[in-house]
């Protein structure tokens, strides 16, 4: 692994502190994000061509990330709240392996090989910047910690614990660092949390500190790390259906930015990548769960898929090309096992969505036109035009004509 430096000495904070004045004012203050509403455009299509199916029939699939040299992809497949696995497949989607034993799992295999790791929860993996380890979270020492997978050896180890805690979602910073994001466990559901909070933990020593302080009315989800920030979302634990926003933590604990700011709709599983200088995410902001790009100012954002179920967890690979997703298709009734729910991990390749929509808007705004549609309404249409050019210059790095 590689070299990383000492943590500063560590304020391990116990999670149930509130939030400080300061960050919660800013959450509530930051105002919603500027832009025209879109909603009265005609939407656009999901551009087909630019999506490839990796993983079909793969039941509850979830949580696809790319290799550091974008070789490989690794998922969970998962088979009730007791049993979750990680699959490793090449990043065309062949040669679909089990990560921990190498066994080979198809579609059609997948009742049997989840049966025969009943119980163990091994999912959620990242990888470390070298590719030759993936960080991931495990119920094998009886609670949720993080443990390390190394390829080399095919050996594992766990880094990071804390026993009366649920462990989530390691990623690995720069420095060498884990990010991750976890609370007490739910009375109910043992995998859940009452509500959570983001850590930062030295993987040599254990030692974690969190850099959240939850007074259970919210649960921050999914950090990773932006130009010295962290990304993260943050969900009210109150309400039938909360709405999450985004947001930006300072890891020296200055104010939380809210970056969407968006009552009214659903923003969640934020990823930047420094190649293209794009955050990308998923919101409901159109009615269903799809794909979107932003700038990291959130100044500009534009919706990259358009499907009537949800498209979700999107995650880059290194060169910034291709947002690997999860669709999900019709849930299964309550009670079924979750392999037989349908969820695929496909890849999207952003350059050629963005021209696909570039053009798809472009058309849009002379079907307006011809149409006498009214004025704020073609300002709307000429607006998003404006904006997928922008971000197809940002994924090509190249000039297009609009």
């Amino acid at each position: 692994m590689q070299e990383i430096r000492p943590l500063p000495p560590f304020r391990v904070a116990t999670p149930g502190v509130a939030p400080s004045p300061t960050a919660r004012a800013a959450r509530e203050a930051a105002p919603r994000t500027d832009g025209l509403d879109l909603q009265g455009l005609p939407p656009l299509q999901t551009p087909k061509k630019a999506v490839t199916v990796l993983a079909e029939s793969f039941g509850y699939a979830e949580f696809p990330q790319a290799s550091p040299d974008g070789k490989h992809v690794i998922f969970n497949v998962v088979g009730d709240y007791d049993t979750s696995q990680m699959i490793r497949m090449k990043a065309d989607g062949s040669d679909k392996r089990a990560l921990l034993t190498g066994e080979r799992v198809r579609a059609r295999d997948l009742p049997e090989f989840l049966e025969a790791h009943r119980g163990r929860i091994d999912e959620q993996g990242t990888w470390t910047a070298d590719g030759r380890s993936v960080y991931y979270r495990t119920n094998s020492g009886g609670h949720f910690s993080i443990a390390r997978f190394d390829l080399d050896d095919a050996s594992a180890r766990t880094v990071v614990q804390l026993p009366e805690m649920n462990l989530k979602h390691p990623v690995e910073t720069a420095e060498g660092y884990i990010l991750g994001y976890g609370g007490p466990p739910d009375a109910t559901y043992k995998t859940s949390e009452q509500y959570s909070d983001i850590f930062v933990a030295d993987p040599r020593t254990g030692q974690v500190e969190f850099l959240t302080h939850s007074d259970g009315t919210v649960s921050y989800k999914h950090p990773s790390a932006m130009k010295g920030a962290i990304l993260a979302h943050v969900e009210p634990k109150q309400g039938e259906d909360p709405k999450a926003d985004l947001v930006a933590l300072d890891p020296a604990g200055g104010p939380e930015r809210n970056l969407t700011s968006t009552p009214d709709s659903d923003e969640r599983h934020p990823f930047y990548n420094p190649r293209v200088d794009l955050v990308a995410y998923h919101s409901d902001d159109s009615g269903d769960k799809n794909l979107w790009l932003a700038t990291p100012d959130f100044d500009r954002r534009v919706q990259l898929t358009f499907y009537g179920k949800p498209a979700q967890s999107p995650s880059w690979s290194p060169d910034g090309q291709t947002l690997y997703f999860v669709k999900k298709d019709a849930r299964q009734p309550e009670g079924e096992p979750f392999y037989k729910r349908q969820a695929d991990i496909r890849a999207l390749d952003v350059p050629k969505a963005l021209k696909d929509l570039h053009a798809q808007a472009r058309e849009r705004c002379r079907e307006l036109e011809k149409d006498g549609a009214s004025e704020s309404l073609q300002a709307a249409a000429r607006e998003a035009l404006e904006d997928y050019r922008f971000f197809l210059e940002r994924a090509l790095g190249t000039e297009s004509e609009s």
